[in-house]
């Protein structure tokens, strides 16, 4: 039956030890960082690629290579990346945030405009 029943004790502490210490570890750590956000961003990449970049945002890859002229990124070389800041602001871009049913009756300096149909007809099927 293989081993003596005093083997699975002791792997077990043996196992739990090092599980322990790697927990006591990890608890340090946060300790030092603060928060569990800041442990895993200093464990992060600096800068991402297109496909981590997409891959974060949800979204395909093609759209980021589409539009990178118009969304924040860093060039290093000829080489596309993007760094947190980068991918936070690309998502604050496109954020939608309905009125909830407020008229806005004035076109003040600095509100934005209102929408407007495009004036393209679209052709259904």
């Amino acid at each position: 039956m293989g081993s003596p029943a005093g083997a699975h004790t002791a792997d077990f502490a043996t196992s739990g030890t090092l599980d322990l210490e790697g927990l006591v570890t990890a608890l340090r750590l946060i300790a030092e960082s603060g928060s569990t956000e800041s442990l895993l961003r200093r464990s992060a990449p600096l800068h991402v690629g297109y496909a981590e970049a997409a891959r974060r945002l949800n979204i395909p890859e093609k759209w980021l290579r589409e539009r990178i002229s118009r969304l924040p990124h860093r060039k290093l070389g000829k080489y596309v990346c993007f760094t947190d800041e980068d991918l936070r602001a690309i998502s604050e871009m496109h954020a939608v945030r309905p009125d909830h049913g407020e008229q806005r009756t004035s076109n003040a300096p600095g509100s934005p405009t209102p929408l407007r149909p495009s004036p393209r007809s679209r052709s259904r099927s």
